[in-house]
């Protein structure tokens, strides 16, 4: 998929997550994985076997998925599942798999008692790496496929390019704070933490690297908003995310500035921002420039061409 297709296909997954619960979601999940991942075997129930605590396995990185995808999500129902299949999957499959993965339904995200279900397992079980697998998970690997495929999977033939307006939803409320900040109480940027070179190597325009150096006085911010997050990995997979797009950018030929503007669409969509909103998102790219995840540092020892002034 074209960066345009995988925009427009954020807002028809979302949209078809909320129609699929049970075993809707769980064939769903077995078709996108056959579909994307090389070597997973689609574990089906067979008789009073049942499916021996097994939703699929991953073979070349021995991965056990187990599914869960209610109507109506309940916590405590939810934690009582993931641990019960876990307690299965050690039992009957315990030389199967070394990742344990839970996938669910849930498109805002997993509720807190998860996350403390997932330290508890870690420390009951000291030989099992977990992890969870949702939405975003499942819009990063259909963004790889070809577009005929994922319309296939999704029923649904993708938005024309133009009408595209979806950005990254888990950002929302990020961009949200941002815009509503008032620019005094922002912290001045500290740009000597990157390169006091790197927005000059960037060869953005002089207004760009303004904006950006600008939008780094939020990163105290941006970085206390992360820290308080549910979903402690949430911060990396976006950046993982956004250096993702930066390399694809960069390996289509584009310039800087055209760079900048996919990375921006990549954030929030195409859609036309207020001024708070286009300063919020300024803020983040200017987060992630200065963290070194999109744009390259200045190299040891790199100067910037003076201009020489002749008479």
């Amino acid at each position: 998929m074209d960066f345009y297709e995988r925009l427009s296909m954020r807002g028809v997954l979302w949209a078809h997550l909320h129609e699929l619960h049970g075993n809707s979601f769980e064939a769903f999940f077995h078709d996108l994985m056959v579909l994307c991942v090389p070597g997973f075997v689609d574990v089906r129930t067979a008789g009073r076997l049942g499916d021996q605590s097994s939703d699929g396995l991953e073979l070349f990185n021995q991965k056990l998925y187990a599914c869960y995808a209610p109507e109506t999500v309940d916590a405590k129902t939810t934690v009582r599942k993931f641990q019960s299949d876990l307690e299965g999957a050690i039992a009957k499959r315990s030389d199967q798999f070394t990742t344990f993965v839970f996938v669910h339904n849930d498109v805002r995200g997993v509720h807190p008692g998860i996350s403390a279900a997932l330290a508890k397992a870690r420390n009951d079980y000291p030989g099992v790496s977990f992890e969870l697998m949702g939405m975003r998970h499942f819009r990063d690997l259909l963004g790889k496929q070809d577009c005929q495929d994922v319309e296939a999977l999704l029923q649904k033939q993708l938005p024309l390019q133009y009408a595209v307006a979806v950005g990254l939803q888990e950002m929302e409320e990020l961009l949200a704070d941002l815009a509503s900040q008032r620019s005094p109480d922002a912290a001045p940027a500290p740009i000597e933490a990157v390169s006091v070179y790197k927005l000059n190597y960037s060869y953005l325009t002089e207004e760009s690297q303004s904006e950006l150096r600008y939008g780094m006085r939020h990163s105290a911010m941006i970085s206390d908003y992360y820290e308080r997050r549910i979903d402690i990995t949430e911060r990396d997979e976006v950046a993982a995310r956004f250096h993702s797009e930066y390399l694809e950018a960069v390996s289509a030929g584009l310039e800087p500035e055209d760079v900048l503007l996919r990375l921006r669409e990549f954030l929030a969509g195409n859609r036309v921002a207020s001024a708070p909103a286009y300063r919020a998102q300024t803020a983040v790219l200017a987060y992630f420039f200065e963290s070194c995840d999109i744009f390259e540092n200045a190299p040891d020892g790199w100067m910037p061409q003076r201009q020489v002034i002749t008479q």
